[in-house]
């Protein structure tokens, strides 16, 4: 989690959702609710928000999966 802790602004943001982690950086400026809502995933686990706001929800999840770039280690 460390390296992706060091991921947390806007012209670098990694997020980890359900221990996935996600490059989301291009997205901050395209997301529908606002760029706001992806600065404050940045370099954190956003499973919670994610899941809060899009569970069950299939666009988001496909849109999600284009941004993956590893999993998370333990």
């Amino acid at each position: 989690m460390a390296v992706v802790n060091d991921h947390d602004n806007e012209t670098s943001c990694w997020t980890v959702i359900n221990d996935q982690v996600y490059d989301v950086t291009s997205w901050i400026g395209q997301h529908p609710g606002g760029p706001e809502r992806i600065k404050g995933l940045c370099g954190q686990d956003g499973t919670a928000q994610f899941t809060g706001q899009h569970q069950g929800a299939d666009l988001p999840q496909k849109r999600l999966a284009s941004f993956r770039i590893g999993t998370l280690a333990k």
